[in-house]
């Protein structure tokens, strides 16, 4: 089946709906950190845990980081370090798909500036 949905990038001050509900992605980022420097950050430990992974039991979701070691692909030593776990808010687009909304924000890519550079140079090319 054909992939229909585009990945996009989210900026902290667009806006998301949920049915009646809308947010900025700045509130929902915010909303995440907070809830993910207590019980988020156990429930993923335990779940863990049940998978027999043992991470130390500190906030894996700290600015700071977990002290740990990586041994890379092709490397002979250890290289010390700090492991961060980060939540992101990503979203996908259905592509090429318009729904009959009345409230419907159709997203236009604008054409680039640079586009009738592309152009010009293109048939200078072709001739």
């Amino acid at each position: 089946m054909e992939d229909i949905f585009k990945f996009i990038e989210c900026n902290d001050d667009d806006v998301i709906e949920f049915g009646d509900n809308t947010y900025k992605v700045s509130r929902i980022k915010f909303g995440l950190n907070q809830s993910s420097n207590h019980s988020l950050a156990q429930r993923l430990q335990q779940e863990l845990n049940n998978q027999r992974i043992q991470i130390p039991s500190v906030n894996m979701f700290s600015q700071q980081g977990i002290d740990c070691k990586i041994l890379t692909l092709g490397s002979q030593f250890w290289k010390k370090g700090k492991v961060k776990f980060k939540l992101s808010i990503e979203f996908y687009i259905e592509d090429e798909i318009e729904t009959n909304e009345p409230n419907n924000l159709n997203v236009n890519t604008q054409e680039s500036p640079l586009d009738d550079l592309r152009r010009m140079i293109h048939e200078v090319s072709d001739n």
